[in-house]
Formats: structure tokens, C-alpha cells, sequence
């Protein structure tokens, strides 16, 4: 079968118009699946992760999480709440979902990131960033140790 100069045409536009679409649409796939991973790292801050539930020390967590970007727009502002959160202290006793998350330098993390949080309800305005920072930062310095997963994000929290 031979092509008109049209037909070619038509068909070389056809090809080149589901080419461009087909650039088009995995870019807007790529945005799309960015969008999602983002979505879904927030979410899972607000439903279990684990299928059986999830413990006490990773909803623990999650609200550290939520109060630290809550207090990191503050502290931007120089502003911060006055009640020091006192559920933060059952970082001690709370249950995590592997038992073997709670290794032996796990205490001393815990009572540096209190330390640090105490500071930095105590604070004077000047000081407000530095002990941000520092209460970030010894988030970190933990998750670094016992579970390097949110690591990402709470170094995120910092304020430069």
C-alpha cells in the first residue's frame, strides 16, 4: 500500500502527538508519584504503619514530630508556647513497636533530648534558634543510633 504526501503526514502528526504525549504524561507521572511519597510521609505521621497497630513510643513520636514543626514556625517568630509538653516525658516508658529498638544508649538519648527540650522551654528570646536546634538535633543524634528512618525529615525541622 502506497501513502499519499498526506497520509504520511497524518500519520508522522499522529506518531509525533502520542510521542509528546507520552513524554508528557511520565513527567507528569514522576510530579505526581513526588507528590504522593510527600503525601504519604506526612500521613503516616496520623495512621499506623504497623499492621498489628502501632506502639506507644512511635505515636510518641509522631507527636514530637508534629510539635517540633509547630514549634519550628514559632520559634521562626521568636515565639514559643509556655507549657512545657509533659507526654514527652513517657519517652522513657513507652513501649516501641521492636524490642530491640531500645538498645542501652537509648536512656541517654532520651534524657538529652529532655535536657535539650527543658532548654529550650526555659529560654530567652536570643536563645530561642540554638536551642531549637538543639533539641532537633539531639532528635537526630538518637534516630541516627535506633532508627535512621525519619532522619530525613527531622533534619528538615532545623533552622538555619
Amino acid at each position: 500500500m502506497v501513502l499519499s504526501l498526506k497520509n504520511k503526514f497524518t500519520v508522522c502528526f499522529t506518531l509525533l502527538v502520542f510521542v509528546l504525549l507520552a513524554a508528557n504524561c511520565s513527567g507528569d507521572a514522576k510530579k505526581k508519584e513526588e507528590e504522593k511519597a510527600k503525601l504519604d510521609s506526612i500521613a503516616s505521621c496520623n495512621k499506623p504503619l504497623n499492621p498489628n497497630g502501632d506502639s506507644e513510643l512511635a505515636m510518641l513520636m509522631r507527636e514530637m514530630m508534629s510539635s517540633a514543626s509547630n514549634m519550628r514556625e514559632m520559634v521562626k517568630q521568636g515565639n514559643l508556647p509556655d507549657k512545657f509538653p509533659e507526654e514527652f516525658l513517657k519517652i522513657h516508658t513507652a513501649q516501641p513497636t521492636d524490642s530491640e529498638t531500645k538498645k542501652a544508649s537509648f536512656e541517654d538519648f532520651a534524657d538529652n533530648y529532655i535536657s535539650n527540650l527543658n532548654a529550650l522551654y526555659n529560654s530567652p528570646k536570643e536563645d530561642l534558634t540554638k536551642n531549637y536546634n538543639a533539641v532537633v538535633n539531639a532528635c537526630a543524634s538518637c534516630h541516627s543510633q535506633h532508627c535512621p528512618g525519619p532522619l530525613k525529615a527531622i533534619n528538615k525541622l532545623k533552622i538555619e
